[in-house]
């Protein structure tokens, strides 16, 4: 009889085959950036790892000091390999993950120190596209695009106190352009907000990450 949890192991299945016939949930990948999030939040002075929580994984000491592949190769099948039964495994990851994007989280993450998110866009395209290809959302991102030019920077948003308003302000436009407007200045400036932003909440991302790694999950 073909039954419901047989069905998900299958050519097409959601899961991965991965070796002597054992099942994944995700590819290897994402057991990766799980890993370098966890080590990464042991290193944060904002995050509290809950190490019972990684006993089978081998606990702070293999996780810290061993090579990924080496530790992988230890304890991949105990950790992840699903029970056909049940199809559940000790470690189950929460949700299914774009590798890409769960990439792109770590990697502003570890560059935060390069200064501002422009900077960290900037970095992590120059690196991306050296060893792989370049970041969609930061093909923007060069450090030759002219923002500047003739303009200070366009329009700037201001609160004023506005007595007739519900809220009690209003939002006014304070016009910084001195009528020296440049339409491909300004349309390189919203490319680079569109590019900041980006790398804004791929840092969000990654906090949720260590925040979630930090408890057991991922």
């Amino acid at each position: 009889m073909y039954t419901e949890k047989m069905s998900r192991f299958f050519a097409k299945s959601k899961y991965v085959r991965y070796r002597e016939g054992t099942w994944i949930q995700c590819r290897k990948r994402i057991y990766l950036y799980w890993f370098k999030f966890l080590r990464l939040a042991e290193e944060s002075s904002d995050h509290k790892v809950q190490w019972n929580k990684y006993r089978a994984w081998g606990g702070k000491d293999a996780v810290m000091n061993m090579k990924f592949d080496d530790w992988w190769d230890k304890h991949w099948e105990d950790c992840f390999g699903m029970d056909e039964k049940t199809n559940t495994c000790k470690y189950m990851v929460s949700k299914r993950h774009k590798a890409d994007g769960v990439r792109y989280a770590l990697l502003c993450y570890e560059n935060r120190h390069r200064g501002s998110n422009w900077d960290i866009a900037i970095h992590v395209q120059k690196r991306e596209i050296k060893k792989r290809y370049g970041v969609l959302s930061f093909m923007d991102a060069d450090e030759n695009l002219d923002t500047k030019g003739n303009m200070k920077w366009g329009y700037e948003r201001k609160r004023v106190v506005d007595e007739s308003s519900r809220t009690g302000y209003k939002i006014v436009l304070i016009d910084n352009t001195n009528q020296e407007y440049d339409d491909a200045v300004w349309e390189n400036q919203q490319k680079k907000r569109l590019v900041q932003s980006k790398v804004g909440r791929y840092l969000k991302q990654a906090n949720l990450h260590l925040e979630n790694v930090s408890k057991g999950e991922f």
